[in-house]
């Protein structure tokens, strides 16, 4: 009677492995077997894939570049041998080889026996010109496709899942500018700006910004470079402008470049983008400094407070199990931060920057992990709070 059933169990799973793409699942799951590996599809993204100005161009017949993209992206899979019900992208966000960030793919659609086509929409609403959260900067990521044939009378062993983990080289990302701060200020004296956003350091540690610059919003050609910058950390640059006096009234829009390519800060959208996608940066925020004019009202108002920034997070865990939480971006001594709203016990501050009287890192001890994944506010003792940043770690279970 074993040997029986051993027979039959292995030819059921002989014929999960060649079932078609046309075949659809049902019913709930159960205790689930899993068989992994098998042929990876060839994956090619459906035209057009549109990216910002001075982005390079996607790589005709591969995906690389598609990290660059405006928006959604449409990816073909081809000769998949299965149809998923589910796929996803898994990003190493910090180069130790290890995929921790997580992104969905939705529409799995069945075009015929040899074509299943899914979209890589808007990250988030807070993200909502990119596929990709700011902390993947390309490389090669891994696509997981799934899925699982459910149990039944014809199906004794309880449910089967199918998973086929393949390589995608997406390009490595331009640089990516959140914000500037401050943004406007008087012309007639040099303005130290700083730009938060990411991938400012390759994967390999080397610097992909090797230029920063302002472009004058009304005058495409009034170009002002950068006296000097200097690249803090792989979220947040430290730029030093001479504006000068004859640019008083102008607005210009705030861009870094490096070797692979231009910050996105769109004042129009570009041929080929989808119509609904916005301008200004990944966000759908344009990025400006102003010079004030010359003229000032007698009694100026006083000067907003500068708020914490948080532009980055990292989980990280000692050799006792003990979680901590490092925040990348703008602090000041005596910050607080919440974590989904939870207020964190402990709030300790590196990275101490002298002539700005500030830190670029904020540590979190103490009710890290029943919030996560959740959004972060840094408070400064005067009340100023940072915009709400979305950090996605987990903490592990073991």
């Amino acid at each position: 009677m074993n040997i029986k059933r051993a027979i039959l169990k292995a030819a059921i799973l002989v014929a999960v492995a060649a079932f078609s793409c046309a075949e659809a699942l049902a019913r709930p799951a159960t205790k689930t077997q899993v068989h992994t590996g098998g042929p990876c599809p060839l994956v090619l993204p459906q035209s057009p894939v549109t990216v910002a100005p001075g982005q390079p161009e996607i790589e005709p017949g591969t995906t690389k570049g598609i990290v660059n993209a405006l928006c959604e992206v449409t990816l073909n899979l081809v000769n998949c041998g299965f149809k998923p019900t589910s796929a996803v992208l898994t990003c190493d966000t910090n180069g130790d080889g290890v995929s921790e960030l997580i992104i969905t793919l939705k529409d799995i659609t069945l075009v015929n026996a040899n074509l299943v086509r899914v979209t890589l929409p808007p990250f988030s609403d807070q993200l909502p010109g990119t596929p990709f959260p700011l902390t993947c900067c390309g490389g090669t990521v891994n696509l997981v496709l799934t899925r699982t044939l459910r149990a039944g009378d014809d199906n004794v062993f309880g449910d089967v899942t199918q998973s086929v983990t393949c390589a995608v080289d997406i390009g490595l990302r331009a640089p990516v500018v959140v914000s500037v701060t401050p943004s406007d200020g008087s012309c007639s004296i040099d303005q130290n700006l700083f730009i938060p956003g990411s991938c400012f350091i390759q994967p390999d540690g080397k610097p992909n910004v090797t230029e920063v610059f302002a472009v004058d919003r009304s005058n495409p050609d009034n170009v002002i470079q950068a006296k000097r910058f200097v690249i803090l950390n792989s979220n947040l640059i430290d730029a030093l402008f001479e504006f000068g006096e004859a640019n008083a009234g102008r607005t210009f829009l705030i861009f870094v470049s490096g070797p692979n390519g231009t910050s996105r800060n769109l004042t129009q959208l570009p041929d080929g983008a989808p119509e609904d996608c916005p301008t200004g940066n990944e966000q759908g925020v344009p990025v400006t400094f102003t010079c004030r004019s010359q003229a000032s009202p007698p009694d100026a108002p006083a000067p907003v407070p500068i708020a914490p920034l948080v532009n980055g997070c990292k989980l990280n865990r000692s050799a006792s199990g003990v979680f901590t939480l490092t925040l990348n971006g703008r602090f000041f001594e005596g910050t607080k931060a919440t974590v989904k709203g939870v207020a964190l016990k402990k709030v300790k501050l590196k990275g101490f920057i002298e002539q700005e009287n500030l830190f670029t890192k904020a540590v979190l001890k103490g009710r890290v992990c029943e919030n996560l994944p959740g959004i972060i506010i840094a408070t400064a003792p005067n009340g100023a709070a940072s915009l709400p940043f979305q950090c996605n770690e987990v903490c592990a279970a073991n």
